[in-house]
């Protein structure tokens, strides 16, 4: 059964490192796969910030905190004004601090196999330097600009990156003057490659392209297992009516006006609402909220979606593959591009439908939220069944175990 850590082929121990970024979307799938190689035997050593590190302690693995140079705060500020060319300076500027500092704790202790996320520049250039296999672990999709970019994306772009190209330039440069050489060149740029570039999603749920003919590529389906996720909440609270979830996930979230919305559009529906505010956030300025919310900094959201007849969400890949895990409809509200070909994706699927305005800057009003929820939820049982047949690709596709095992065969001995 997908995803189950059923038995697995006898290997070695191996000397296994993980080099993630500061962000809940990226570690929360890798940990699956952590927590069975550790299952396996293997030494298991992962590279984030400091926040991460009672995740990744609890799977038995061996945390390292980064230096300062790249913080989920910073991520979550470009973020929030969905602006993915800043994200990728934020990146460069951080990547000579961190190549450094990873490339002094591996020197001496190389390891057999170095899985690196999608977007750890340092990571594709510390495996050159290094020579040993690499993995690259991508939890979004390959960001092909011309083959899956929205109307009106192209132009939009263009604008972020002339306001951003000096600073990206002067962050190529102080690479190159900190003495690594070793940047990639490669299209699309994201992910990074990896002898072996593993996508985190199903063929079927991923916009196609030619780059995936390259048997470098390899798609290995939604990374789900409850252990990992620890989060609680009181069940009792709901009394019984279909449950609508609102979330805008753990970087973009401090959008309050976004809620505002989503109660002037929800505060009459026959359901109940639960909103994820985010972790942090002052759930005092809620003390308005309509009877049918229920509002928290965050919720245990595999449980929630379990429950849920319909999920209100920006589209990133991970709440994506969760709730088609589940087989829950989605109303995408996408924030940036990258969200709105997850969502556009998950649309052509049949399995909800999209209001792409905020990626483009602009607001989407409580009638159009609602109008879309109306549509959704007129055709819920027909959403419902396609979403469902998309989540069973993510199941088919492999999982953690398999993933696990890949990262096994990749490591020398």
């Amino acid at each position: 059964m997908c995803g189950a850590a059923g038995a697995a082929p006898a290997y070695r121990m191996a000397n296994i490192v993980f080099l993630s970024v500061p962000a809940w979307g990226h570690l929360n799938p890798v940990l699956p796969i952590i927590s069975e190689l550790v299952r396996r035997g293997h030494r298991v050593t992962v590279f984030d910030e400091p926040p991460f590190a009672a995740a990744v302690e609890a799977t038995g693995a061996r945390f390292v905190a980064y230096p300062k140079a790249i913080s989920m705060e910073d991520m979550s500020a470009v973020l929030m004004r969905g602006d993915l060319m800043a994200t990728f300076e934020l990146f460069l500027r951080g990547t000579t601090t961190l190549y450094r500092f990873c490339l002094s704790q591996l020197v001496d202790d190389i390891p057999n196999v170095l899985v690196i996320d999608g977007i750890a520049l340092w990571g594709e250039m510390l495996g050159r330097r290094l020579t040993v296999p690499t993995v690259v672990t991508s939890p979004f999709f390959a960001y092909e600009i011309n083959r899956n970019s929205a109307p009106g994306e192209f132009a939009h772009n263009l604008g972020l990156f002339a306001r951003v190209f000096p600073q990206l330039v002067w962050g190529w440069i102080r690479i190159a003057l900190n003495g690594v050489y070793l940047l990639p060149l490669h299209w699309p740029l994201l992910p990074m490659r990896g002898n072996l570039t593993m996508m985190l999603t199903s063929k079927e749920v991923h916009p196609p392209s030619p780059i995936f003919r390259d048997k470098r590529w390899e798609f290995a389906g939604a990374m789900i297992d409850e252990r990992t996720r620890p989060e609680q909440f009181d069940f009792s609270k709901l009394d019984g009516r279909p449950i609508i979830y609102v979330s805008l996930g753990t970087l973009i979230f401090a959008k309050s006006d976004f809620y505002e919305r989503c109660m002037e559009a929800l505060g009459d529906y026959p359901a109940q609402v639960l909103l994820s505010a985010g972790r942090g956030t002052d759930l005092s300025r809620f003390g308005h909220a309509p009877a049918n919310f229920i509002v928290a900094e965050s919720f245990p959201q595999l449980d929630v979606l379990r429950r849920a007849c319909l999920f209100v969400t920006p589209a990133g890949l991970n709440s994506m593959h969760e709730a088609l895990w589940f087989g829950v409809p989605m109303v995408a509200v996408p924030q940036q591009f990258e969200q709105l070909h997850n969502a556009e994706a998950m649309e052509r699927g049949g399995a909800g439908t999209v209001l792409d305005r905020e990626a483009f800057g602009h607001k989407v009003t409580p009638d159009e939220l609602r109008a879309a929820i109306d549509k959704v939820w007129a055709d819920l049982d027909g959403y419902r069944s396609r979403a469902a047949r998309l989540g069973e690709t993510l199941r088919t596709a492999g999982g953690y175990a398999a993933a696990a095992t890949r990262i096994e065969e990749m490591a020398r001995y």
